[in-house]
């Protein structure tokens, strides 16, 4: 067993789907009567996941092997968009029989991921886009693993490195420090460890590049 988000090259990798909703006075925030059967603050804390994602991969999706999961071709989501009942989809609104199940679920992150750390950040960035009003745009109810390339251009990816994550999280934390959830120590902290990581990888020499360029 591991926790590795992709041992195997040319396999699907290891996701870890967060499934959120909110429930105040005993009733389901999410639940209401539009698109997916989704409250206004359900797609106002869709906007806001999908806003602050390239900075939420940083702790989503934590290690350099992180991102040789998140590639086409292999049933993970790397295009930003939501959608009802739709795999393909970052994120994903179920469907349920019961509406106090309504939930939306995001299924960029893996098992890498310090819990405590992701769960935040997810929740600071669904709360920034219902305390803005972050619309998350129009659903895309087709199969994102197979657009054109020019509908495929339209939209915004996730992180498609550990570093470029980073460099997100540097421009974008701002939502993580609304109340002190995050403080700039740990936030700097965090970064300074993760750049370790992509700094031992960038300074190694890959099997690959063996196979590739060794006998040229």
């Amino acid at each position: 067993a591991t926790f590795m988000p992709k041992p195997l090259v040319g396999d699907n990798g290891n996701g870890m789907h967060v499934h959120q909703s909110i429930v105040k006075d005993g009733s389901n925030v999410f639940s209401g009567d539009g698109y997916g059967g989704l409250s206004e603050a359900a797609m106002y804390y869709i906007g806001g996941i999908l806003k602050h994602a390239r900075a939420l991969n940083a702790f989503t999706n934590p290690a350099t092997n992180s991102y040789k999961r998140l590639v086409k071709g292999f049933e993970a989501p790397t295009l930003l968009a939501y959608s009802a009942r739709n795999r393909s989809a970052a994120v994903r609104i179920p469907f349920v029989a019961d509406s106090r199940a309504r939930r939306v679920e995001v299924r960029f992150p893996d098992s890498m991921a310090n819990p405590y750390l992701a769960f935040a950040a997810l929740l600071m960035a669904g709360i920034d886009g219902i305390q803005n009003k972050i619309h998350p745009g129009d659903p895309v109810d087709k199969d994102l693993y197979d657009l054109p390339p020019e509908e495929e251009a339209g939209l915004p990816t996730v992180a498609f490195s550990l570093e470029e994550a980073l460099d997100a999280l540097r421009a974008d934390n701002d939502f993580l420090k609304a109340g002190d959830v995050f403080t700039d120590d740990l936030l700097e902290g965090y970064i300074e460890l993760k750049d370790e990581d992509c700094t031992r990888l960038r300074a190694s020499t890959h099997p690959v590049e063996f196979e590739m360029y060794y006998s040229l």
